[in-house]
């Protein structure tokens, strides 16, 4: 059986020092590129491993981050397809920068969580938020801790942030309804607490203004409970719009329960159109026509500014807008002859 090669044979062959073999291994700017090159030659002729623990103690990371959920009492956010999709987003680009993901929830016992205290007690080596409302006071605390993190789905200045900006989609979105006919849109609000529901609403008038299309508004909090309440407001209107633009597919798959109690055809009577393009989307009978949400890019974006973040590279905080984009199924049609 092979001997295993130490650090201090790999030191004894180089005629240098072990501090001086791991400073080499490990990229430091104290070693120069002639002496690492040679070191590390030495160290793979020898046929040297380094011991992983002993390399994360030397660079002081554990090589962990913390991808925050929101703690749900109704149910587990990952029931909800959008949490699956972030996860595999993140998973993907840390096994890539050679990361593990530890999943954190934010509160235990309605209290949030003391995250300064994971990276100080070496738990994780920062974090990554995937849902956050824009009233969510943490973040001021966290910056001036220095506590290393990303945000997805919200902007906080002085935070780096990665989003998805809905212009693209919601544009091709209503020229496919303009051109088929459509001149009035009824349109179920995401929640304007976070950031994507704003955003979201916001675009959404803007284009329909630049548009010339009619636009009426209805609450909603992108639950499939609220697509109930909204399709019931809107199709019982004396004008009722000719299509319907949901501010998320959930909110429109109750769009699509409200029609089929109610007998009402999608899209020969109602046109729909989703936001998000997940799972459900795909599987819904019609097919919804939804405005793409780029989660698992934008997941895979985020590990990666992270880990710039961890390493020194970024030394300005970076803010990241992802394009949406738009996929046709068969809950859009021409507008319906009433």
């Amino acid at each position: 059986m092979r001997k295993k090669v130490s650090r201090a044979d790999v030191a004894k062959a180089a005629g240098v020092a072990e501090s001086t073999v791991s400073r080499a291994l490990n990229d430091s700017t104290l070693i120069s590129e002639e002496v690492k090159e040679k070191i590390k030659k030495i160290a793979s002729d020898l046929g040297y491993i380094p011991n992983r623990q002993a390399v994360l103690l030397a660079s002081n990371k554990t090589m962990r981050v913390g991808l925050v959920v929101p703690t749900y009492k109704s149910f587990s956010p990952f029931t909800r397809s959008y949490f699956p999709r972030l996860l595999d987003g993140v998973l993907q680009k840390a096994e890539e920068l050679g990361y593990t993901v530890t999943i954190v929830l934010d509160k235990k016992n309605d209290q949030y969580k003391d995250l300064s205290e994971m990276i100080y007690s070496k738990e994780v080596d920062g974090f990554i938020f995937s849902v956050t409302s824009l009233a969510d006071t943490r973040f001021k605390d966290l910056l001036s801790h220095k506590v290393p993190f990303v945000l997805l789905n919200n902007y906080v200045a002085g935070a780096d942030c990665i989003n998805c900006d809905p212009y693209v989609g919601t544009k091709d979105a209503l020229s496919h309804l303009a051109k088929m006919g459509h001149q009035h849109i009824g349109y179920i609000m995401g929640d304007i607490n976070y950031w994507d529901g704003k955003e979201r609403l916001a675009i959404f008038q803007k284009l329909c203004a630049e548009m010339g299309l009619r636009y009426t508004l209805t609450d909603g909090n992108f639950s499939k409970r609220s697509g109930l309440a909204g399709a019931e407001e809107l199709l019982g209107l004396s004008d009722v719009p000719t299509a319907i633009l949901a501010g998320s597919d959930r909110c429109a798959l109750g769009v699509m329960e409200y029609c089929k109690k109610e007998d009402i055809r999608i899209p020969e009577e109602i046109s729909l159109i989703g936001f998000d393009n997940l799972g459900p989307a795909r599987d819904a009978v019609p097919g919804l026509s939804t405005i793409h949400n780029p989660v698992v890019r934008m997941a895979s974006d985020a590990m990666d500014l992270l880990n710039r973040r961890l390493n020194g590279e970024n030394k300005k905080e970076t803010s990241h807008l992802v394009d949406s984009g738009f996929i046709i199924r068969k809950s859009t049609g021409v507008p319906h002859e009433r």
